[in-house]
This record gives C-alpha cells, structure tokens and sequence, in this order.
C-alpha cells in the first residue's frame, strides 16, 4: 500500500514525464549540443566550443526559460600546472598560487621559451601576439595575464565588472583557456571516501581525463580580483549530470523550478542546487531514487541546502575548500534565505502540491475534466520543442556545409569545376574517417559529421552533372549522369529536385514529370522548410498544428545553385544568380562569410517543386496543372512556411511574365522589393556593409527590367488591357498613348500622372 508522500511523487513524475523532462527530450537535447559543440569546433582553427546550461545538460522544458552558455576555449595558450611541461610550447600560462589565494582561484604567469616571465622580461614581449594590454606583474613582480584578447572583434567580457560573459546573441558566451590535467587543488575529489560508491571508478576515471578552464574570474572577497582566474570543472560537471538517473534529473528540474518561482532570490542559483543534487546523490543510497520517493528526494536536497545555508558555507563539488557562498550571502541574506528554506518544513506544508500546482497553473486542473486538456496542451508544446531541435539541427548543419564547405572549396578552386569536385571529393573521404573531435566519442563525432554528407553530395552530383551534359560523347554523359543520380538521391528533397532540374536542362521532360510525380506533393507543402544559407532565427510560435504531425518526416531546406552550376540552373532561378548586380561593393567586401549566399540562386525547397512543375507541365501542354503549379505558390506564400518569400515572389513575376501577364509580373516584383525593403527579424548578424545593402539583393529590379524592356522595345504586349499608372485591369479597350503607341490608360489623370513621373525619370 503506497503512502500519500509516494502517491504524490508518482504524481508528480508523471507530470514531469508529460511537459518535456523526460529520458528522449534529455537525450535530444544532448545530441544537439554534441552537435553544435563539434561542427563548430571542426571548423574552426585554434578554438574549442563547448556548450553549457540547462538546455546541454537536457534539463530545459517548454515551459521554463532557456539557460544556454557557451565556453569559447582558446587552444593558442595550454595552461601549465608544472614548468617541466612549458618547453613543450614556445608560449604558455603557468598556474601560479600563494598562500592567501582562495581555493579554486589561482593567477596565470606567461612563459617564454620555459622560462616564466617577469618585469625583466618587457622588452621581449613586444614580438608574441599578446597585446600588451593583456598583460601586467603583480606584487610579486610576476608577469601574468590580466585580460584575454577579443575575439571575433567582440571584447571578451569585462574585467572591472569581474562578468567573464559576453553576450553574441541572446546566448551567454565566456572565452577561456585550457588545463589539459587534473589540476592539484582538486586532487582529493579523486581519492575521497564513497560510502555509496558513486560516481564509479569508471566514471571518475573518464572524469579525470577531461581537461579544466581557467576563467577570467577573481574571486569576490579577495584583494587581487583583477589578476585571478578561476578553475572550472563545467566539462566534469557537465559529464556528471549525463550520468543523472531519470529521478535525479527529475529531482533537479524540480529544485530548479521551486528556485524560480518560491525562493525567487537572484544570490541563491541553480548552479548551488546542482552543487547540492551533487553531493545528495553522492551521500545516499541508490534505493531513495525511485519514482515513489521523488518528493522526498527534493526535500533532501533542501535539507542539505539549509545545512550549508546555517553554516554560511557551499562547497564546491569538486574544490571542496571553495565557498560558493562567498561575495553573496551576508548577514541579512543569510537570515532571508534560512527563512525561505525552512518554510519548506513547516506544520501542513505540501510540498508535492506546491510542485503540482507550479507546473500546472492550475491547483485543480489534475481532479477534474481539464486534466486531459491540459495534458494535451502541454504534449503539443512538447511536440513543439522537439520539431524545434529537427528545425535547428538540419539549419546549422546546412549553413555550415555551404560557408565552411561549399563556399569555401569553390572560391579556392578559383571557380574551376573539376577543382571543385575534387576538393569535395577529399572532404567527403575526410569525413567519413575515424577521428574524433575535443572529448566528444567516436559515435558522436561520426554521427555529427555525417549530418555535412547530404549537402555535399547534392553539389557533387550537381556539377559533375554540368560535365556530363556538356560532353560531347553520348556514353560519357550518360555514365556520368547515371553516376550523378546516385548522389542526388542521397540528399533527399534537394537532391532529387535537382536531379529533375538536370533532366529539365536537356529537354527530358517526360522524364521530369515521371520522377516529379513520385514526390508527396501534400507533404512538400505541409513539412517545415528551414533557410540553410544565412543566419537566421526559426520563429516557432508560426508553427501550426500540421507541422506538429511531422515530427517523424523530413524537414525541407533551401536549394542553391552555385555560379558554375548555370548550365543545369532553370531560367526563373538565373535571375536570382545576379541579383548583386547594381550593388557597388569594394573587391575585399564581396566574399564575406555572412554574405557569400547573396551571389547564388537560392530558394525554398517547396516553392523550387511547384516551379519546376510550372515549367515542365507548360513544356508538356498541361496548361491547367501549369497554371495550378503557380497558385500553389501564392498558396505558400499566404502561409508560414516560406524563407525566401522574395525569391518566391520574383518566381511568380517571371511566370507570369512568360504568360505575358505584365502587370501582375510587375505586381509580384513590386511584393518582393517591399519584403527586402522592410525590417527582417529573423537575421541574426548583419556586419555595415550587409545593413547597408542588404535590401538591394534582390532580383525583383532585373525582372523589371525586362518587363519594362520587353514592353517598350520589344513591344511584347501583355494578354490583357492593364491601365500603365495605376495597373487596373479591363476587359474593354483603354486609351492608347499617341507618342509611343504602347502605354494604356483608364483615364486622362492616370495618363497625366504617367506622363510628369516619365519627365522627372528623364531629368534625373
């Protein structure tokens, strides 16, 4: 027979269990932050990411606020504990500590060569690439660091303020250096005494290979703020919280919550209730983390901060001499907080229902008829937060293919196809070896590295297509674009609609409209679409209740064609490949690594299906399917799930240009100009140069052009009577200008009106 307490906590796991704490969201989140951790750090040369909050530990639910950290570890100067070890590098940092230095704190003296640096040593460092600036002695007339340089032109927090994290973003990033062993002031975590045996030796082992930051932090109370730096284990603590059971982490996301939203006091945090959760699973029997004991879990946990709480001393998990009270708990604050905490223990007080009740929203909702609704309600934004982590893996996978990869390889190939391909054939082989990347697995290196493959075989099979139809000999083409599709299918959606695109170039239409016809075209119009060629925020409150029914299908990314896949790039998209044309840029300006995708045809996977069965039904005679193919775009376009709505609307102009409908062509230029015009939310960074010309990348001008073109010296009229000034439509005959024998009009004012807007455009 269960207790209330256990009734309660069983409660309360499946509550949990329901808004998104649980082992697959857990496990999800993780992944993405292995993901990002190893991409990021791949490409780039001399700097290590790693991801850290709530949201890399798999704590973060859809209904709590996100907690997302980034360390930035610069590799260029390894951290010495030993001076045995400097000779190893021309420049390095030795930890350095004297009697008074707080527990976890220590001060960075630069080496030179083995040798460690003093005030004798000035002169020397002008040569090393430490700015000066950086650097100064300390009492003891020790040269140490007393700043980092910035970092991607963004000043790495500030020193006086003693805030080692600055903002990109909305994301809090600190820029660190590296200990690559076990530093000496937490060697008795590895020895001390575990009565419950936890963590393992196995665990405690692969802890103890993890290197340790040191972070540009003094500590608090001490008289040498500005010269410390404080050793973080974060990458430890963050492998211990991978090894939390299902309990455990359900325990810290309720400490998390009561902290939040009980407590509500800015000096007590979550990094002190999981220094806590710590030391609680540490000191206990296995037997109490079960799922009928979860409430008495929490109240242990708070039993073990008011200890600390009385004591006026937290230790560190690892640096057990390291009082993470101190600089923040004094004498009232102090008293404020014991009061908070004993609360919890007072006569009739619910714990449990105190939980319920701030995880619902509602103290009733779980004894009556809207406990189904509410339940439901939270599985959607669950569902939500999972679509959002498909959403944003395949984003960043695919930005980083086209600006570390695509961009990259073809600007050095000097724009010479056969170098190109043979580039993406070496990185391809590259990545598919053995290798792993900073502490991360095998498993998790392969598996985040193959998430590049789709997006480089979609270019290799593109431009050894561009080969194959040029060559002269029949056999050759054929063999080589028979090897193509082999590549094309592996990219899914953009694959093989580029694959029909190739068909297209050479006139197999029948061919086209029987692979076109294999594609769900319901799901191509209902399945999310992410932009993968700039940097963008996917907002997710656009979301719908279709997109929630496709967790388990693909998500559709963008289609580029590169300048040297022209031959195999449909008419509509050539447009879209200058559109940079008129935009006057310095040389040094053009290959900007946030910009490179303004000098290539880009567009939505779902709007590049219907314009590709615009044009093959049109090539065939099926002119309504045609014509359906065109309203299915403007059906896109009046929902959600277009990126490139500029692209889309200069897709439509050229249709209707090719029907000869001139002023709707003109009407759906003028409707992509206005998007590019108006402020864009979803770019993230924008360097001056980017803000400045930013709304000029856009096709829609050329399409004007050639309207304009095409109706005044051409004299390709349109199908219909259109009104030149105003672009109302008739079906009765309209006046005729006398002068050029093209321009219509429904009035004498329009005409008027037409005639002082030509004159003005004359004298400028």
């Amino acid at each position: 027979m269960l207790s209330d307490e256990e009734k309660e906590s069983m409660r309360l796991f499946d509550i949990l269990e329901h808004i998104g704490v649980n082992k697959e969201y857990r496990n999800k989140l993780q992944r993405v932050s292995s993901t990002y951790e190893i991409l990021d750090t791949y490409f780039t040369q001399q700097k290590s990411r790693y991801c850290f909050g709530s949201r890399s530990e798999g704590i973060f639910s859809t209904d709590a606020r996100t907690d997302m950290d980034c360390i930035i570890c610069d590799e260029t100067l390894p951290v010495i504990e030993d001076i045995s070890e400097a000779g190893q590098h021309p420049l390095s940092l030795l930890i350095v500590r004297e009697l008074n230095t707080p527990a976890g704190y220590a001060k960075l003296q630069l080496v030179m060569n083995g040798v460690p640096c003093t005030h004798i040593h000035w002169p020397r460092v002008s040569d090393i690439n430490i700015p000066l600036k950086c650097l100064t002695t300390d009492s003891l007339g020790r040269m140490v660091l007393f700043d980092i340089p910035s970092i991607y032109g963004v000043e790495c927090g500030s020193r006086w303020a003693n805030k080692p994290a600055t903002k990109f973003g909305t994301i809090d990033t600190v820029v660190c250096f590296r200990c690559k062993t076990w530093p000496a002031i937490a060697k008795a975590w590895l020895f001390r005494h575990r009565l419950y045996g936890w963590p393992s030796q196995e665990i405690i082992q692969e802890i103890k290979s993890l290197a340790c930051f040191v972070v540009k932090k003094g500590h608090p109370l001490s008289s040498e703020i500005d010269l410390e730096w404080r050793i973080s284990m974060s990458l430890q603590e963050k492998k211990l919280m991978f090894y939390l059971t299902d309990v455990q982490h359900k325990c810290y996301y309720a400490l998390k919550i009561l902290n939040r939203d009980v407590i509500k006091l800015k000096y007590l945090t979550s990094y002190h209730w999981k220094t806590c959760l710590l030391f609680v699973i540490e000191e206990n029997n296995v037997n109490i983390w079960q799922k009928t004991r979860l409430c008495h879990s929490v109240k242990l946990c708070i039993e073990q901060m008011l200890k600390w709480v009385k004591r006026g001393f937290c230790p560190n998990y690892f640096i057990h001499t390291d009082n993470l009270f101190d600089g923040k708990l004094d004498g009232r604050r102090k008293l404020i907080l014991e009061n908070t905490l004993e609360h919890f223990f007072t006569v009739g007080y619910r714990l449990d229902n105190e939980l319920c009740n701030l995880l619902t929203d509602n103290p009733r909702s779980l004894e009556n008829d809207k406990w189904s609704q509410w339940l439901q309600t939270r599985k959607i934004e669950y569902e939500i937060s999972l679509l959002d982590m498909n959403l944003t893996m395949s984003m960043y996978s695919g930005c980083i293919s086209n600006i570390h990869i695509l961009d990259k390889y073809y600007n050095q190939s000097n724009e010479n196809i056969a170098t190109f391909i043979h580039f993406l054939w070496e990185k391809i082989d590259q990545i598919q070896r053995d290798y792993t990347v900073t502490e991360h697995t095998l498993d998790e290196t392969k598996s985040s590295m193959s998430l590049l493959i789709p997006f480089i075989y979609v270019s290799l099979a593109s431009n050894i297509s561009v080969i194959a139809i040029q060559h002269p000999n029949p056999k050759v083409r054929n063999f080589l674009l028979s090897g193509s599709f082999q590549y094309f299918v592996k990219g899914n959606l953009s694959g093989r609609l580029k694959f029909i695109s190739v068909l297209y170039a050479i006139g197999l239409y029948k061919d086209c409209e029987r692979f076109l016809e294999r594609e769900d075209e319901q799901d191509i119009k209902r399945n999310p679409s992410v932009c993968i060629c700039s940097i963008t925020n996917f907002d997710l409150t656009q979301k719908d209740e279709n997109h929630i029914n496709t967790l388990n299908s693909n998500v559709f990314t963008c289609i580029s064609f590169l300048p040297c896949e022209l031959p195999v790039t449909p008419d509509a998209m050539k447009y879209e490949m200058f559109r940079y044309i008129g935009i006057c840029l310095q040389e040094n300006e053009r290959p900007s690594i946030l910009s490179t995708w303004n000098y290539r045809a880009v567009v939505d996977c779902n709007v590049y299906f219907f314009l590709l069965k615009y044009l093959i039904k049109r090539k065939l005679r099926k002119d309504q399917e045609s014509e359906d193919a065109r309203s299915s775009i403007l059906d896109l376009l009046s929902g959600t799930n277009v990126r490139h709505c500029d692209v889309a609307y200069n897709v439509l102009a050229w249709t209707c240009s090719s029907d000869y409908l001139i002023p709707i062509a003109l009407l759906f230029s003028a409707f992509s100009w206005i998007i590019t015009n108006s402020f864009n939310p979803n770019l993230l960074v924008l360097n001056a140069e980017m803000k400045r010309t930013e709304s000029q990348y856009n096709a829609a001008k050329l399409h004007a052009l050639v309207l304009l073109y095409n109706t005044w010296f051409a004299r390709k009229t349109s199908n219909f009577q259109f009104c030149f000034q105003c672009f109302t439509f008739s079906q009765e005959k309209l006046n005729t200008c006398n002068r050029c024998k093209i321009s219509t009009y429904c009035s004498n004012q329009c005409q008027s009106k037409n005639l002082r807007l030509i004159k003005q455009c004359v004298k400028l």
